[in-house]
């Protein structure tokens, strides 16, 4: 199994979590990932003034419940 590391950005800074699969994830799948991990790892908060009605439920709730972007994915 592979290992993917997912970047992501929040409070200025740039932290990152380790997807293990066997193919590189598409956005959506480590965007669903990270949601996951972010639920179950970090608080959330109100990042409500985040406006972004471009991105799908996922992304979207990222960014206004937790204040994180994706900014990456990569092979370890």
């Amino acid at each position: 199994m592979r290992i993917w590391v997912i970047s992501y950005h929040k409070d200025n800074n740039t932290s990152t979590v380790d997807m293990p699969q066997a193919t590189q994830p598409s956005v959506e799948e480590a965007t669903r990932f990270l949601l996951k991990w972010v639920r179950e790892n970090l608080p959330a908060g109100d990042y409500g003034a985040a406006q972004d009605d471009h991105g799908d439920q996922p992304t979207t709730e990222l960014l206004r419940r937790y204040g994180i972007t994706l900014s990456g994915i990569t092979e370890q």
